[in-house]
């Protein structure tokens, strides 16, 4: 064999190498893609305090107080006050008491994967680009230094149980940090209050 045919076939074996690593590391980024599961976080407690954490995305926040968190195919991670009762069985619109959604999707910003992570950056850079209808209101808002989109629903679709769907998001270091509930029912000011408290709890770790 030549000389020419061995710098050839190692190009070819460099080159194959290569295209076997992307493709790898590309196999890994797309079985991180998505919500993150509810395995992924574990239960801290702390001078009576529940928190639930999350070190792969650096999230961590507190349970509200006698809350239950449950695993659910509508988040990563769910949390309802002991008095939650659905409006219909089974329902995370509430009847009674207070229902709450984590769910942080991992969204590498200009991948295919990025479905809401850049908007969200758009919306927050220019304002101009919130939506704002007679039924939704939208907001920025700043959690600890990081900025987000809060957004207000309001769903009257059903006239035996009309509220609101509220939802904050934030975009950081390619991961939508996402938080919402439903305010339905017979508590509703108690459970707008109870988000507004949440969230004050949430803490991202910086970069």
């Amino acid at each position: 064999m030549n000389k020419v045919c061995k710098i050839i076939i190692t190009i070819v074996f460099v080159l194959a190498l290569i295209a076997a690593g992307y493709l790898w590391y590309n196999k890994v980024q797309e079985s991180r893609m998505g919500p993150v599961s509810f395995e992924s976080f574990e239960k801290v407690e702390s001078d009576g305090k529940v928190f639930m954490e999350n070190k792969d995305i650096g999230l961590k926040f507190m349970v509200p107080e006698g809350w239950e968190v449950i695993s659910t195919d509508i988040a990563s991670l769910s949390m309802h006050s002991p008095d939650f009762v659905p409006f219909m069985d089974p329902s995370f619109i509430p009847k009674n008491g207070c229902w709450v959604d984590v769910t942080p999707k991992i969204q590498i910003e200009g991948s295919d994967y990025d479905l809401q992570y850049s908007d969200l950056k758009q919306e927050i850079e220019n304002d101009d680009y919130l939506e704002n209808t007679d039924k939704k209101k939208c907001e920025i808002m700043i959690l600890y230094g990081l900025e987000g989109v809060k957004c207000n629903l309001l769903m009257d679709e059903n006239i035996n149980n009309q509220g609101n769907y509220i939802y904050f998001s934030i975009p950081y270091d390619n991961v939508v940090y996402r938080f919402e509930t439903h305010i339905f029912g017979q508590d509703k000011d108690k459970c707008l209050q109870d988000f507004d408290n949440f969230l004050t709890t949430i803490s991202i770790k910086k970069k």
